[in-house]
C-alpha cells in the first residue's frame, strides 16, 4: 500500500477526540514516514548478536552441538515463513475476490483496503525472518569452517563428540557452583558421575583451578574467558574414558550403535 494511503489511514481516526485535532493527527501521521523508515533496520525478534551469541545458548563446548542449535533456529524460521507463505497466497485469493466485488459493494471495497494493508505491513516482517534465517545460515557455514567440519557430516559425528562435550559441560557447572555456593550441589554431582568422575576428584580441580584465578585476580592480574576454556579442555582430556568405568558397570559394551545412526557414505582416499 502506498505510504499516504497509509497516513490517510491515521488522519481518518479524526472523530472529534477530546485532545487529538486535525492538526496534530496529521503530524502524528506525517512522522509514521520516518518511523516506518527505522522499522526497516529492525523487522525481527532479534538482533544478530543477540541471535548468535544468546538467542544459540551456545555455552556448550561443542562444535557440533552448535551446529544443532543454529539447524534448530533455521528449521523454526523456515517453518514458519512456510506457514507465512500460505497464509499470503490465502490472503491475496481473498484480496482478488473483495477487489471484484468492490466496484458494487462498499463494504467488499473496505475489506480489500484491509487486506491490501495487512499484506503491505507483513512485508517488514518477512524480510525479518528471512534476514534472521540468512544470518543462521551465515553462522552454520562459519562454524563448520572454523572447526574444520565437513559438509558431509552425520549423526556419528555428532555422536563421537559427546563424551567431551558432557565433561566440560559438569565442571563448567561446578565451577559456577562452587563460586555462587561454595560447593558443587547434588545434580552437578550426578552429572559428574554419569561420565565417570568422582566428584571429590572433581571438586578439588575445580577448587585448585578457582584458588589460582583469585590469586591471579588479587595480585593484579585478570584472566580473561580463555582461562576457564583451557581448564574445561584439560579436564575433558584427563577424563575423556572415564565414562567407562560407568559402561561396565551398567553393562553396556558399545556406547556407539552405527546400525542406528544416520551416516553419510563417505569416499575413502
Amino acid at each position: 500500500m502506498p505510504q499516504h494511503n497509509q497516513i490517510a489511514l491515521i488522519e481518518e481516526l479524526n472523530t472529534e477526540l477530546a485532545v487529538i485535532d486535525s492538526k496534530k493527527l496529521a503530524k502524528i501521521s506525517q512522522r509514521m514516514v520516518e518511523i516506518d523508515r527505522a522499522n526497516l533496520s529492525f523487522g525481527k525478534k532479534n538482533t544478530q548478536t543477540t541471535s548468535q551469541l544468546m538467542t544459540l545458548t551456545m555455552m556448550c563446548d561443542a562444535p557440533y552441538r552448535r551446529l544443532r542449535q543454529v539447524l534448530a533456529q533455521i528449521e523454526r524460521k523456515r517453518t514458519a515463513l512456510e506457514d507465512l507463505a500460505f497464509d499470503l497466497r490465502k490472503k491475496n485469493l481473498r484480496l482478488k475476490k473483495y477487489r471484484e466485488k468492490a466496484a458494487n459493494d462498499e463494504l467488499s471495497a473496505i475489506k480489500a483496503d484491509e487486506l491490501e494493508h495487512g499484506l503491505h505491513r507483513s512485508k517488514m516482517y518477512v524480510e525479518g525472518a528471512l534476514k534472521e534465517l540468512a544470518v543462521f545460515q551465515d553462522t552454520y557455514d562459519e562454524i563448520k569452517a572454523a572447526h574444520n567440519i565437513p559438509d558431509d557430516w552425520d549423526e556419528m559425528d555428532f555422536e563421537k563428540e559427546e563424551i567431551s562435550n558432557h565433561i566440560r559441560m559438569a565442571f563448567r557447572n561446578g565451577v559456577r557452583n562452587m563460586i555462587t555456593h561454595g560447593t558443587i550441589n547434588a545434580g552437578t554431582l550426578e552429572y559428574l558421575e554419569q561420565f565417570g568422575i568422582h566428584p571429590m576428584t572433581a571438586k578439588k580441580l575445580i577448587s585448585d583451578y578457582l584458588a589460582e584465578v583469585e590469586a591471579m585476580v588479587n595480585d593484579g592480574k585478570y584472566p580473561t574467558v580463555n582461562s576457564l576454556y583451557e581448564f574445561l579442555d584439560r579436564s575433558a582430556e584427563i577424563f575423556q574414558d572415564a565414562h567407562k568405568a560407568v559402561m561396565a558397570r551398567i553393562g553396556i559394551k558399545d556406547l556407539l550403535k552405527d546400525e542406528w545412526a544416520f551416516m553419510e557414505m563417505r569416499d575413502v582416499a
